[in-house]
């Protein structure tokens, strides 16, 4: 902290929204193929039979059935390979280090899809794979700069902004993609997300380092609110105790929250804009407007819900987490299987409703999202990165089972699949409303590490 450079004022907004930035702009790199690959392709477009007039400068982006739901399956892959690297990485390699040449890689992959595309289509089987395994940084990042950069007061405001990078990224492929499409054709959608992936790099190259202490910009007064009882920097990450981890109810309450809200709503998020163009039967400006609305909806909820959760404080902790995972995962939930059952020539009302059900999972920011941070405090990082293992293997296995269920992905053939995840939604809501407890758990206690638990000192 003796560092002459100049002092940022806010510097801990500054590095949760970089943060938040660069993960969100490698989940728009990710999720760039999803729109793509159904870009100018219609209900009963001979999209195969385009593409072989012209297959190394196709107008649309084709692959057979089973290698669509194969290359959708290589974004997760590849992440939890990124992951398992990580966890070989720990301790090493620093965060920034990390994060950084994750970026770079996803970066770089993004924008060598289309170029590789008309060279050897299957080149985006193994540039996605590649993609998934550069983002697995970002996901522990959520975890590490809640414990390093949050101060215990702004935790509710500063995880929703945290956990709101895949709303960010969402929106920004699927409102941005449908004009792209329309105006330049399929391989904008890449280009424009590498850019925006190349401008968060720019961003965490300037601002992010792992800690305070490490931050040369960083005010002594602001300092103070960060780590209000830390002067000197602990140089070792804690060792996870995993048998009290493990044997925690509730870790296995946010562990089990996270199943159902991942495996519930990832047929909506993997394969809306499939849904809505073949199934509903809007067009791409359509599609890329109601999943805009969506996840703008879903941000908007995520951030009140945040700031409420930390102005609410004459109820309990316990009380508020599974109040807002209800309005969260249980009304999604309700909301799913209530769509399997609207008429598919009402358009608008099927499309409102998959807007809606993908907007409300916004309120988990103050449910499990919330409860995960508070239990876990220095170790939420660990358990972060658990979660992102859940997200990527439940991403793994949605399209196969929608491949089996809705090979043609009509409307009567979602009405299994929407009462499926709806039921998934509601249980684990469930589960997780009886086994959570809201407070530090006792493993938190034992080798404080961390501003979080600072905090708790207060």
């Amino acid at each position: 902290q003796t560092s002459t450079k100049r002092k940022i004022p806010l510097l801990r907004y500054v590095i949760v929204m970089v943060g938040t930035l660069t993960t969100a702009f490698g989940i728009s790199c990710g999720y760039a193929y999803n729109f793509a690959v159904v870009c100018n392709v219609d209900q009963g477009t001979d999209a195969k039979g385009i593409y072989e007039k012209s297959p190394s400068n196709s107008p649309v982006m084709y692959f057979n059935t089973n290698m669509t739901n194969l290359i959708y399956s290589a974004l997760p892959a590849g992440t939890i390979l990124g992951l398992f690297i990580l966890i070989a990485l720990s301790n090493r390699v620093s965060v920034r280090t990390q994060v950084i040449f994750g970026t770079a890689i996803s970066t770089l992959s993004t924008a060598l899809i289309p170029i590789a595309f008309d060279v050897w289509p299957t080149s985006t089987l193994v540039l996605k794979i590649i993609q998934g395994a550069a983002t697995a940084p970002t996901i522990p990042l959520v975890g590490h700069i809640a414990g390093h950069w949050t101060p215990m007061t702004e935790i509710g405001l500063f995880v929703a902004i945290l956990t709101s990078n895949s709303q960010i990224g969402l929106f920004v492929t699927m409102s941005s993609a449908g004009p792209l499409c329309d105006r330049f054709g399929w391989r904008s959608i890449f280009y424009f997300n590498a850019a925006c992936s190349a401008f968060a790099l720019l961003l965490c190259c300037l601002f992010f380092y792992d800690t305070p202490h490490q931050h040369g910009r960083l005010s002594e007064e602001e300092f103070t609110i960060i780590s209000p009882n830390r002067k000197t920097e602990v140089k070792e990450k804690p060792r996870v105790p995993f048998r009290a981890f493990f044997t925690h109810s509730s870790v296995w309450a946010v562990l089990i929250a996270a199943i159902g809200n991942f495996n519930g709503i990832s047929p909506l998020i993997v394969f809306s804009a499939a849904i809505l163009k073949k199934a509903v039967g809007v067009t791409d400006m359509e599609a890329a407007t109601y999943n805009g609305v969506s996840f703008l909806m879903q941000l908007v909820f995520k951030m009140a819900s945040g700031i409420l959760s930390d102005r609410w404080t004459s109820v309990s902790e316990t009380f508020k987490t599974g109040f807002f995972n209800t309005i969260s995962s249980g009304l999604a939930g309700v909301l799913m299987i209530a769509t399997a059952f609207l008429p598919a020539e009402n358009k608008v009302l099927c499309a409102s409703f998959i807007t809606l059900t993908q907007a409300v999972i916004g309120f988990n920011a103050a449910g499990y999202n919330r409860a995960a941070m508070i239990v876990t405090r220095q170790y939420a990082h660990f358990l972060v990165t658990l979660i992102g293992v859940i997200i990527a293997t439940s991403t793994i296995a949605e399209p196969f089972l929608v491949m089996v269920v809705a090979p043609e992905t009509t409307w009567n053939q979602w009405f299994f699949l929407f009462i499926l995840h709806g039921a998934i939604l509601a249980i684990s809501n469930v589960i997780f409303c009886v086994l959570i407890r809201a407070e530090p758990a006792k493993f938190t206690e034992t080798k404080p590490m961390s501003q979080l638990e600072d905090g708790e000192k207060q």
